[in-house]
């Protein structure tokens, strides 16, 4: 089939360029069907180059993470390398000067020993009768001193007794059994707070807050917690540090009474923790008697009659007790172990405390308990004795 001329007879005859519309189309229209193809390959070589390079680039970023791991991880193996030797040297180092302290520390003890055997021939040659001469004042001296203090606490006794008595009810107020009595009421059982009357309960724990109070400072006994004496309003707290005597918040400061209704709170809420009513929320002398917060039967306390805010007194109250219970044991356990003696096993808290009280006030039981102590002491065996005297009146050669 014969080609179709790409000019016409004018355009071809004239030996020119194509000068007609018809025959510029025509060469149009060929050189773009010639270009088509040539586009498509050149997108498809650029996007064969593309893919190519991108490849390129991620292997040559693995070969460099590669190259500066491997620089991270010699540079690691060389400081671990260090550090091993390092560690060594440390080791030995310690080593050394702990076994150099330890030769020192046997010549020292070595020079000690000596020092207190040529001291203790010093003095049982130079000094024996001085050694007794204290002694024997030093014991006078504790006998005066048990003596005066036996004498303070028996009036402090007569002005608080305590009592363990047997209640059989005949009050009519269904509380009876065995109770710890201090000044003729009623202590409460363990830390229930209905465990006695109201008044009673109020009355015995502000007793027991003086009785303590008093007998801290004459005894010397630790007291792990303070305790305000207002009567029947008394009050416990942790003090807030060594030096404030304070609580630290006034939520901390628990009751050791069950208040009176009060109206001074404008929510209606009877509050005894309010301390813009008169004496702590209890009904004053002059006025009128007004019912208690909550009152209950006996050895009974219903939570779930009762209202948030008793049972959040009542809780506080419980944690009073606790408190002031604590503190008693504490005394007690104290004194028993400086008397060298053993606390009763089966007593209640305040029951041992009474106790204590007796054998405190009673001379002869005291100067007894002094006698066993001493007894005790010249049992010990001879080189016992020889070591612990001269220590013990070192302090006045």
């Amino acid at each position: 089939m014969a080609r179709k001329p790409s000019t016409c007879a004018l355009c071809e005859q004239s030996n020119l360029a194509c000068i007609c519309p018809v025959c510029v189309n025509h060469r149009l229209s060929d050189y773009n069907a010639r270009l088509k193809p040539s586009r498509s390959k050149r997108d498809s070589l650029h996007k064969r180059l593309a893919a190519e390079l991108g490849a390129g680039r991620k292997a040559a970023d693995q070969v460099n993470w590669r190259i500066v791991q491997e620089e991270k991880l010699s540079k690691m193996n060389q400081r671990l390398h260090f550090l091993k030797e390092k560690l060594a040297k440390d080791k030995a180092k310690a080593e050394k000067v702990s076994n150099d302290l330890k030769i020192k520390n046997d010549v020292l003890d070595s020079a000690f020993a000596m020092l207190e055997q040529k001291r203790l021939e010093v003095l049982e040659k130079y000094y024996p009768n001085f050694i007794c001469t204290q002694n024997l004042g030093l014991m006078a001296i504790t006998s005066e001193r048990l003596h005066k203090q036996s004498v303070v606490v028996k009036h402090i006794c007569r002005l608080f007794p305590m009592h363990r008595v047997n209640v059989d009810g005949e009050k009519n107020d269904d509380y009876c059994g065995l109770y710890d009595q201090i000044c003729y009421a009623r202590l409460p059982r363990g830390l229930d707070p209905h465990s006695v009357p109201i008044e009673e309960l109020a009355a015995s724990l502000g007793y027991m807050v003086q009785l303590l109070n008093l007998l801290v400072p004459n005894l010397a006994a630790p007291a792990l917690h303070n305790a305000g004496f207002a009567g029947s309003c008394s009050r416990i707290w942790q003090r807030d540090s060594y030096w404030d005597a304070r609580p630290s918040s006034p939520s901390k400061e628990y009751p050791l009474f069950i208040p009176r209704q009060t109206f001074c709170s404008s929510g209606g809420d009877n509050s005894w923790s309010d301390r813009g009513c008169s004496n702590f929320g209890v009904a004053s002398v002059e006025s009128e008697r007004r019912p208690y917060l909550y009152s209950s039967g006996a050895n009974s306390f219903n939570y779930s009659s009762a209202s948030p805010h008793t049972i959040e007194t009542h809780k506080e109250l419980q944690k009073g007790i606790s408190l002031l219970k604590k503190s008693v044991a504490c005394i007690t356990a104290y004194c028993y172990n400086s008397l060298g003696l053993d606390i009763p096993v089966e007593a209640t808290t305040f029951e041992a405390f009474a106790k204590l009280l007796a054998t405190l006030s009673s001379s002869k039981e005291r100067h007894s308990v002094f006698s066993l102590k001493q007894a005790h002491t010249r049992q010990a065996n001879a080189a016992a004795e020889q070591i612990s005297l001269p220590c013990k009146f070192s302090s006045f050669i």
